[in-house]
C-alpha cells in the first residue's frame, strides 16, 4: 500500500472505532500538501478519544488498521508513538484527549467536536537565537575537549545548528522554494537556500570540533556583517578561548 491508501485505511478504521471522536492529519500526509511526499514521507497524525474509551484506545491503540502488519512500535508522549507497517510505511502519531492543534499545515479527516485550534508558534527572535547558538556551541566543544565526544557532538550538531538555522530563516532571503516548518527549522532548508543549506551539511558531517568551527564561520561570515545585534564581541572571545584564530575572507565570485 502506499500513503494514500494507509491513509484512508486508518480513517476507517478511525471511524469504525468506539471512543475515537477526531482525526487530523499533518504535513506531507494531509492532502493540501501532497506535493511533498516522497517515498520517504510518514503517515502524521493526532487522533483524539472520548474520556470514558481514552484508557483503553491509549492503551491498546485500536484504532490502527491491519495490526497483522505492524512490525514494529514505541510508545512516545503519553499515549502517542510510532508504528512500521510490513510495507515499510510508517505512521508517527499523538493520541489522547484533546489538546490545542497549532500546526497550520493539517487537514481535519474526523471532526468530533472537540478540536480546538491554536496560532502557530511565533517566529524566534534572531537576536536570541544566535547568542544561544554560540553559547551552545562553546559548550559543546568544551564537553568534546573534555571527551564527552556524544554529548559535545549532540549539542553542536543539533542545538546549536537547530538556532543557527532560525537566525538564517529570519535574517537570510531564501534563494529557492521555501516551505517552512513551523516547529524545526532544519526542515527543507536546502532548497531554500541552497548554498547556506550545503554549507551545514558539510558542516554536521565533519568530526564534533570541526563541525562546530564550521558553523561558527558560517554565522560569522553571513550574518555578522551589517547586524547591529550580532554578538561579535562575545564571538571574538569564543574564538579566542577555543584558540580559533579570525576566519580568512572567503573568496567572492
Amino acid at each position: 500500500m502506499d500513503l494514500v491508501e494507509h491513509r484512508a485505511r486508518l480513517l476507517a478504521r478511525a471511524r469504525a472505532t468506539d471512543g475515537v471522536t477526531s482525526l487530523v492529519f499533518f504535513g506531507s500526509a494531509a492532502d493540501a500538501h501532497d506535493g511533498r511526499r516522497d517515498e520517504w514521507s510518514d503517515l502524521d497524525f493526532n487522533l483524539f478519544f472520548a474520556p470514558a474509551a481514552a484508557e483503553h484506545l491509549g492503551r491498546d491503540w485500536p484504532f490502527l488498521p491491519d495490526p497483522e502488519r505492524i512490525v514494529l512500535g514505541a510508545r512516545e508522549h503519553a499515549d502517542g508513538g510510532v508504528v512500521l507497517y510490513d510495507d515499510g510505511v510508517l505512521y508517527e502519531f499523538g493520541a489522547g484527549l484533546p489538546w490545542p492543534i497549532s500546526d497550520p499545515a493539517r487537514e481535519v479527516a474526523l471532526d468530533g467536536g472537540d478540536l480546538v485550534f491554536a496560532d502557530p508558534p511565533r517566529p524566534r527572535d534572531p537576536a536570541n537565537e544566535i547568542r544561544l547558538f554560540l553559547a551552545k556551541l562553546f559548550i559543546g566543544v568544551g564537553r568534546v575537549r573534555r571527551g564527552e565526544v556524544l554529548s559535545g557532538g549532540s549539542l553542536i550538531r543539533t542545538y546549536a545548528a537547530t538556532c543557527l538555522a532560525h537566525a538564517v530563516r529570519s535574517r537570510l532571503v531564501p534563494a529557492g522554494p521555501d516551505d517552512p516548518s513551523a516547529f524545526d527549522p532544519l526542515r527543507r532548508l536546502e532548497a531554500a537556500y541552497p548554498v547556506v543549506g550545503q554549507r551545514l551539511v558539510a558542516a554536521v558531517d565533519r568530526p564534533a570540533e570541526a563541525a562546530a568551527r564550521e558553523l561558527f564561520d558560517v554565522a560569522r561570515e553571513l550574518l555578522e556583517p551589517g547586524w547591529a545585534d550580532f554578538p561579535s564581541g562575545a564571538a571574538d572571545l569564543i574564538a579566542g578561548r577555543l584558540g580559533w584564530a579570525r576566519m580568512s575572507p572567503r573568496p567572492t565570485d
